[in-house]
């Protein structure tokens, strides 16, 4: 008998015998694969159960453009508006028992992961609450961040009201304690102080400054993404409050961001939309 789980030798050279033969039909995975620079630049956004209309976006050169939604959305949707993006995507993920925000949240946090995403080099997001009218900020700060190391390949908006992640927490605990139907209906059921209490046991820094989550860009880099990957897991572990675990994460996994140095509420760019459904 082998000291495998008490199998037969025989059984163990067995199953060798037909691992070796399904690498040799799928082919073996140490068979090295060209690498293919990633390039270009991918704008994604997001959005499910009706939350927001769906925006025309306004043509613009080196910029592809993904729309992840549902069914229900294109129903009644402009036409002009819905041909404005380059391309319109209704996924069958993730998980069906996701609520219509967390589902978009997958696509936000987890946009490197996207098959239509995975060959860009700069990776752009945008809620779906934004009108977009000149998008071409996009471009000159992909090109400002080329040459940065690569941990100062991302660029944020900081938070135009608030300057900390232990302030944006105070003050949305308050407004619930208030009676904020807005923050209350979004966040109340939300483990925040529980997920503080987190940050707190790891040692993280609660006045790590304070970034919006509306907007940004970054390198596609294991670097980046990695921290991505665990802001992804904060929202599964903690809640839908994306703001308060990013600044942390991103000093956690040392990352220096580069200010987008536009207010969020009033720029060139784009405006903000008010949500069409709240949920």
């Amino acid at each position: 008998m082998s000291g495998r789980e008490g199998r037969p030798v025989s059984a163990v050279a067995s199953g060798r015998g037909l691992f070796a033969r399904l690498r040799h039909r799928l082919g073996s995975s140490d068979t090295a694969r060209p690498v293919v620079p990633k390039s270009g630049l991918a704008l994604v956004t997001a959005n499910f159960g009706g939350i927001d209309s769906l925006k025309p976006f306004p043509a613009y050169p080196d910029i592809d453009t993904y729309y992840y939604t549902g069914a229900e959305t294109l129903v009644g949707s402009d036409a002009a508006a819905v041909s404005s993006w380059g391309r319109i995507i209704v996924p069958d993920y993730p998980r069906h028992d996701f609520s219509p925000r967390l589902r978009g949240r997958y696509f936000k946090h987890q946009i490197h992961r996207l098959p239509e995403t995975e060959r860009y080099r700069w990776l752009a997001w945008a809620d779906s609450s934004l009108q977009f009218r000149d998008p071409s900020f996009l471009l000159r700060t992909a090109e400002r961040l080329r040459d940065l190391a690569p941990h100062q390949r991302l660029a944020l908006v900081p938070h135009p009201d608030r300057r900390t992640v232990l302030e944006e927490y105070e003050y949305i605990k308050g407004e619930i304690d208030k009676g904020n139907e807005y923050l209350c209906l979004r966040y109340a059921e939300e483990r925040m102080t529980e997920q503080i209490n987190f940050f707190v046991g790891r040692g993280w820094d609660l006045r790590a400054p304070l970034w919006c989550g509306t907007v940004w860009l970054i390198e596609n880099s294991e670097l980046i993404t990695g921290c991505w990957d665990s802001w992804w897991d904060q929202n599964l572990r903690y809640g839908l409050m994306d703001q308060l675990s990013l600044p942390v994460l991103l000093q956690h996994f040392r990352l220096q961001p580069q200010s987008l140095e536009f207010n969020l509420w009033r720029n060139d760019f784009f405006d903000w939309v008010s949500h069409r459904a709240l949920m």
